[in-house]
């Protein structure tokens, strides 16, 4: 990237937007984020930040978009560190939806052989702290259902194994996420927000040549956090929500059928042409590496 486009790049990041009655600026979120993606990722064409943010960035302007922000930071587990980031969120008259967005990035899936998750998710203790199961999740009924998941999920991995064409796919990731966003909507601080609300989790990525987007592992997951969201919500919906749902889909798909990301969202026809018209100038014909 030239210094030309660097500053037209750096402006958008300054410029400022208003959503929710304040005044907003997508840089503070990039800083905020702890993936450091304003170091390196962001500056080059072939990240998922930047396909991020050339996918999203004009809903600031939209009035269908009650709010969005890049980099949002989800809680995490009580035994300690930082957060999962989601690449995206977008949120509309009566949905949340957190997005995590990838184009080349080629994810390292080996451990998938060893069917391991971390084990924060299920061991008895953990941390510095050595916190109990209970506290990390807290309570007993949500993290009796979450680590059995987990568990349950380590055997399909292994059953599976690794294998080329799914590495758009990351189980440790979403897991985290699904993870996260569960706590967000459990949060009481969140509570007007939430109220009347559908939470949605998408996977949304850029098919490249020699993606199995049919992946088994992929759909497996998809319906064991389902599986999972149901159980743990089933007493109850948290804050007033109305459902949540986990989902995963191709930037082309889309681009074809709006709906799949929002009842409310339609993208401009500008925007749908200079995205394909820069990713096929990037990555057509390509595979993942």
């Amino acid at each position: 990237m030239n210094d030309a486009e660097k500053l037209t790049y750096f402006n958008k990041l300054i410029e400022p937007y208003e959503k929710r009655r304040e005044k907003k600026f997508f840089i503070d979120q990039y800083l905020r984020g702890a993936g450091n993606e304003l170091k390196e990722h962001f500056w080059s064409e072939k990240s998922s930040s930047r396909m991020a943010f050339e996918l999203y960035t004009w809903m600031k302007d939209d009035k269908s978009v009650v709010d969005i922000e890049f980099e949002f930071v989800l809680p995490g587990l009580g035994s300690g560190g930082m957060g999962p980031n989601m690449d995206v969120f977008i949120e509309t008259e009566d949905e949340l939806i957190f997005i995590e967005s990838k184009f080349t990035e080629k994810a390292n899936l080996h451990y998938i052989d060893n069917g391991h998750l971390s084990p924060a998710y299920y061991a008895p203790t953990h941390g510095k702290k050595k916190m109990i199961l209970a506290t990390r999740f807290h309570g007993y009924d949500f993290a009796d259902k979450f680590s059995n998941f987990c568990y349950g999920f380590e055997d399909v991995m292994i059953k599976n194994g690794w294998h080329k064409g799914i590495e758009w796919f990351d189980p440790k990731q979403e897991t985290c996420h699904l993870l996260g966003v569960l706590f967000y909507i459990f949060d009481a601080r969140n509570q007007n927000r939430l109220k009347g609300k559908k939470i949605r989790l998408f996977n949304i990525f850029w098919e490249m040549d020699g993606d199995s987007v049919q992946s088994d592992l992929a759909k497996e997951f998809k319906t064991r956090a389902n599986t999972l969201i149901s159980e743990i919500l089933d007493n109850g919906k948290p804050n007033g929500i109305v459902d949540f749902k986990f989902g995963t889909f191709t930037i082309q798909e889309m681009l074809q059928d709006n709906t799949l990301l929002s009842k409310h969202i339609v993208f401009p026809k500008d925007i749908k042409e200079t995205i394909y018209q820069r990713n096929d100038s990037i990555v057509k014909g390509k595979k993942r590496k």
